[in-house]
Formats: C-alpha cells, sequence, structure tokens
C-alpha cells in the first residue's frame, strides 16, 4: 500500500500554535523566551540564505549582509535618531547595495569558487568599518543605540526593547512573516526557475531564463532580509561592534541550521534553527562552557550520514507511516 504524504501545512500550523500558546502557561520563562526569540531570528536568516541556496549558489559570506544591516540601522540610529524600526528597514538597504556589488563581480563564479569568495568578501566591509574610527568608532564598536520602541495600542503597550516576551512574540512574527515569503518564492515561477538553475544551470539557460538576473534577484531579496536579521540584532543587543556580526559564526549557522532542518521542505531551515539553537544554549552550554559549539559539527557529520535530506523529510516521512 502506497502511503500518502502527510500535508507539512498541518505540521507548521500545529507548530506555530504551539510556539503562540505555550507562553500564555509559562508567564515568567524570561530564559526560554530569550533563546526561542534568538532562534527566530537565526531561523529567518537561515530562511534568506535559502532564497539564494534556490538558485545553486552556497555563500560563506552572508555575515557581510548581515553585518551591513545592522551598522547601517546603528549609524541611522545613532547620527539622526531615527526609530529603530525604521532605521532597520532602511539600514538593510546598505546589504542590498553590497549585494549588486557582489552580484557583479561574482557573477561567473559556480560552486567552491563561489563559496570561497564570499567567504572573503565579508573582509572588506569589515576592515572598512574597522578602520573608519570617525565614523564607526572602529573596532571599539557603538554602545548606547536604542533598545527596539514600545508599541502602544490603547491602553494595551507591547515593549520590545524591555520585555522578553514581547519581543519574542516580534520574532516569532518575523520567522512566520518570512516562513511565508520563502513558500510562496518556492511555489511561484520565479522559484522554479531558481531550482532549474540549481538542478542544471546551461538546461535552463536554453528554456530561457536568464541567469545572471534571476540569481540576482534572488541575491538581492536574501541580502536584504538578512539586513533587517542585522538591524535587530543591533538594537535587540543595544551595542555593535565589526567582530560581533562580521563573524564566520553568523555566515556558518545559516548553512548549518538548513542543512539540518533540509532545503526540500519550505519550513526546515526554521526548523532547523528551532532544534539546534536552543538545545545549543540550553543544553550544551551549561554542560561544556568552552566546546558547547562542537554540537554544530557533530550535527552536520550525523545529519550528512543519516538525514541526508534533512530533519524535516524525516519527519513528515515519519508521520505518513
Amino acid at each position: 500500500m502506497k502511503l500518502r504524504p502527510f500535508p507539512s501545512s498541518i505540521l507548521v500550523t500545529a507548530a506555530a500554535l504551539g510556539l503562540m500558546v505555550w507562553p500564555l502557561f509559562f508567564p515568567d520563562a524570561f530564559l526560554y523566551f530569550q533563546v526561542l526569540g534568538m532562534a527566530c531570528l537565526y531561523g529567518t536568516l537561515a530562511l534568506a540564505w535559502s532564497i539564494y541556496g534556490l538558485s545553486g549558489a552556497v555563500s560563506l559570506g552572508h555575515a557581510a549582509f548581515f553585518g551591513l544591516g545592522a551598522y547601517g540601522s546603528a549609524l541611522l540610529n545613532h547620527y539622526w535618531h531615527w526609530s529603530p524600526f525604521l532605521t532597520i528597514l532602511a539600514g538593510s538597504l546598505a546589504s542590498v547595495v553590497f549585494g549588486l556589488i557582489w552580484s557583479f563581480f561574482f557573477r561567473r563564479l559556480r560552486g567552491v569558487y563561489l563559496g570561497l569568495a564570499s567567504l572573503a568578501a565579508v573582509e572588506i566591509p569589515r576592515v572598512i568599518i574597522d578602520n573608519w574610527d570617525s565614523l564607526t568608532s572602529g573596532s571599539m564598536g557603538m554602545t548606547g543605540l536604542d533598545r527596539l520602541p514600545t508599541l502602544h495600542l490603547g491602553d494595551w503597550q507591547l515593549a520590545f526593547g524591555a520585555d522578553l516576551k514581547a519581543q519574542y512574540y516580534l520574532l516569532l512574527l518575523l520567522v512566520i512573516g518570512a516562513t511565508f515569503l520563502y513558500k510562496t518564492i518556492i511555489d511561484s515561477r520565479w522559484g522554479w526557475a531558481l531550482r532549474a538553475l540549481r538542478e542544471n544551470e546551461t538546461a535552463a539557460t536554453m528554456m530561457g531564463i536568464r541567469v545572471n538576473r534571476e540569481r540576482t534577484k534572488a541575491l538581492l531579496c536574501s541580502s536584504y532580509l538578512t539586513g533587517i536579521c542585522g538591524g535587530l540584532y543591533a538594537h535587540i543587543l543595544g551595542l555593535i561592534e565589526p567582530s560581533l556580526v562580521f563573524s564566520l559564526h553568523v555566515s556558518a549557522l545559516p548553512l548549518i541550521f538548513t542543512i539540518f532542518g533540509g532545503r526540500t521542505l519550505f519550513f526546515g531551515p526554521v526548523l532547523g534553527a528551532l532544534l539546534l539553537y536552543p538545545l545549543e544554549q540550553l543544553v550544551f552550554q551549561p554542560l561544556l562552557p568552552q566546546g558547547h559549539a562542537a554540537l554544530y559539527g557533530l550535527v552536520i557529520i550525523l545529519t550528512i550520514l543519516f538525514f541526508p535530506k534533512g530533519i524535516a523529510a524525516w519527519i513528515t516521512r515519519r508521520a505518513s507511516a
């Protein structure tokens, strides 16, 4: 008897409802609000990476977009005193500009060469910001950034900067919106064109798909969403420094979460972030304070050996059994 595939939408809807409802029963679980909120932020980052990955490109340099979004928002807030929500949206355009430059110079690179070039590209904005002391305070970083503002709805208010529960719901809303965007892209004609490029670029070109144009569009969309994540990160912490936002860690996490969660299903990257990041922060960090990040290396090895299509595909297959 042939098994009917279990609808992924049911699993995603149930998970989203669970993430929305659980704080009502644990109103004082502040540590979990913080950890799961950051997991949602990294889940959005993984989805942003996956938009570019749909075209078959492998980026090891998304920390450049993350850092530029963070600094773009921080500088607008520091010098012009704009609201963080406005600076995040406007500052992320710096990531888009760098994405255009990236697309122009790397348009002929593929595979490992593109990965290495993208990794090296992170150093360009990092070195500039690290040495432009008069504008960015250099390696000392910038402190005193405005926290996320409070939203007033009559007598009800959401203090996104001071209330970890409100901040959690904001980041949960962000990842839900990003998941919906990613699914929309996958199901669209553009998404099919990007996957055609990933599978066989020559055949896709013969079908009339313009390789550089479609891949550039994917990169710009990916870079802007990554920049938004960087801007949010800066205002959540209230400070920023080059080594914090232009790190290899930021570039590696979305790749790890996507591989573990799986790219074949639209919720795979988010699932990877929501499972791995809390596991690392709440379990491995207390047990191994100096080596907790080794979890990610172990997960990559186990995923490649036992779950080559990702944990999301394994879960849906088990649900169909």
